[in-house]
């Protein structure tokens, strides 16, 4: 029977992107893993147990894992979810000459730390856009590879960024991990494949065929963050992108992110990066 299936999605000389689908359908724990790179992980789909050492982690949809390599770990599955994750896997050479030297200073409590083996944190929206922006090109391989390993490392260091003060998130509670992952999987989903549209709640509760005031309550429950902060940093996250990518026009990119006016975008850019739109198109090497 197939347990699981590993595709590599990518692959340079420092890292690899799997796209990692478990199609396990019973309770089970695995035989103790060894971990051989530095990796960060990125729950689509699924609700698991991450144990290194004395620690435990939780993994589901809205969380990242980032793992440090030379530890073993043991994966458990809970309530027959199967998962599916997307891991950004980067070689132990990467980590010890590379990652350690640039971060290690910055993040020594996790990077230089032999009794911490794996933290995990809330995915931000930023970063879950920008794991969506890359798993969606190597999946419809409209890329080149150095446009992936500059989107991988543009991953990886607003990961380490958001690592600097994020805390340790808070187990949700049973009932929720039980009934509505999957809920708050779909709204992901909708948001990031939608973000340009004009998306109101009512339409996203609907989606996910949840009322929109429990729909609210679980999402901002799960992800730490409302609906509309959600889909308001995405919209906000890829307006950042054209800026400083394309020479569009600043009042096409609001609207082409699904702003309604020009003033609604400039404000809500500058409210969110304390920087007006066309300063930063400005200051654009």
């Amino acid at each position: 029977m197939k347990m699981a299936d590993i595709h590599i999605l990518h692959q340079s000389d420092f890292y690899r992107v799997e796209d990692f689908k478990c199609y396990c359908d019973f309770c089970s724990v695995t035989d103790p893993e060894y971990n051989k790179s530095f990796s960060l992980s990125f729950i689509r789909k699924g609700f698991f147990e991450y144990q290194t050492f004395k620690r435990k982690d939780e993994l589901h949809v809205g969380r990242m894992l980032i793992s440090k390599p030379g530890f073993e770990h043991i994966t458990r599955h809970i309530d027959n979810q199967p998962d599916i994750v997307t891991i950004f896997e980067f070689r132990r050479n990467f980590f010890e000459e590379i990652i350690l030297d640039v971060y290690g200073n910055k993040l020594p409590w996790i990077l230089k730390n032999n009794d911490i083996h794996s933290v995990m944190v809330n995915a931000t929206p930023e970063l879950e856009y920008h794991h969506q922006r890359i798993f969606q090109k190597l999946v419809s391989q409209k890329h080149n590879s150095l446009e992936i390993d500059e989107l991988v490392l543009g991953l990886l260091e607003k990961a380490m960024t958001l690592l600097g003060s994020a805390e340790t998130p808070e187990n949700i509670p049973d009932k929720l991990k039980q009934y509505h992952l999957g809920t708050i999987e779909n709204a992901r989903n909708y948001i990031l494949s939608h973000f340009q549209e004009n998306i109101s709640l009512q339409q996203l509760a609907a989606h996910c065929m949840v009322s929109p005031f429990h729909f609210s309550r679980i999402f901002k429950t799960i992800t730490k963050t409302s609906p509309h902060q959600f889909l308001t940093s995405v919209r906000l996250t890829h307006a950042k992108v054209l800026l400083t990518e394309t020479n569009s026009p600043v009042s096409d990119i609001g609207y082409e992110c699904g702003f309604n006016s020009l003033e609604h975008f400039v404000t809500a850019f500058k409210q969110h990066y304390k920087i007006k739109p066309s300063t930063l198109r400005e200051l654009r090497v």
